[in-house]
């Protein structure tokens, strides 16, 4: 699949912050919020998107420069800073997918302000917690258990290519993106990730898409029944035999039924 091609912009944003912002693509916008490994342009989701949309991809505060966080406190003021991010975009109304750490993000966007999303795609969201079965703890795995933890198969090449010549040595620079992120992770996640989401969830009235890898290690699928039971309007699609990022280890499946979702197709 081709990959997707951007270019980069600064936002100005309120009180003097700023936000990176990627777009790729033309037409309707579409914005996608990344997970914990940050934005990655080689994604096939994006690619896909931007075939029919103009696909617009901030990098989440904290993962290019972690004083962006000194203005952001907890996940309240988090919503606050993508409400100002869409404010200064003109963008209301507009489908949000968000994978992982960015599908949270996006569910609190949504919660707290409603009406700046059309149609929601969750792919694999943290934020929520079920004793029955809990989040992976991701700040106490060791970098060797990282594609353990994100692939169903540690041999698709995107796994392999965390690990140096796959005998068990980190590649530093395929994992420093990851790295960089898990400072800015922690302060929304650790040591519980649920911060109230679930009792805020209720407030979210658009369509929403819940997306799973049928073999998360990280997020296990079960947590698709309580969103599920959360948030007024559901489909969800859990796709077999994939991880933590479906739409790298599954692309076909995945794209199909998100890209459907966002068309208004009936998923399932």
């Amino acid at each position: 699949m081709a990959t997707a091609t951007f270019t980069d912009e600064i936002v100005s944003l309120p009180n003097g912050r700023s936000q990176v912002v990627f777009r790729g693509g033309a037409g309707d916008p579409v914005v996608y919020l990344h997970g914990g490994g940050g934005l990655v342009l080689e994604d096939p989701l994006l690619g896909a998107l931007e075939r029919t949309n103009e696909v617009i991809a901030p990098v989440a505060p904290g993962f290019i420069d972690l004083a962006d966080l000194e203005e952001i406190q907890d996940v309240h003021e988090l919503a606050m800073h993508y409400d100002d991010l869409f404010e200064a975009l003109g963008l209301e109304g507009v489908p949000v997918v968000g994978h992982s750490f960015g599908g949270m993000t996006g569910a609190e966007l949504a919660a707290h302000y409603p009406r700046r999303i059309s149609r929601l795609v969750l792919i694999a969201p943290v934020g929520l917690w079920n004793d029955s079965y809990p989040v992976a703890d991701l700040f106490a795995a060791l970098p060797t258990e990282l594609p353990g933890l994100l692939f169903a198969d540690t041999s698709h090449p995107a796994a392999q290519a965390m690990i140096a010549g796959g005998e068990g040595e980190p590649d530093i620079e395929a994992l420093m993106p990851l790295m960089r992120g898990l400072t800015t992770l922690a302060k929304f996640m650790w040591p519980i990730p649920d911060r109230g989401l679930s009792r805020r969830l209720w407030r979210i009235r658009v369509p929403t898409l819940l997306l799973w890898g049928g073999d998360d290690a990280l997020v296990p699928a079960r947590y698709a029944e309580d969103w599920g039971a959360a948030i007024a309007e559901t489909s969800t699609v859990i796709v077999e035999g994939a991880g933590h990022i479906p739409t790298v280890e599954s692309p076909e499946q995945t794209l199909a039924a998100i890209t459907g979702f966002l068309s208004g197709v009936a998923v399932s």
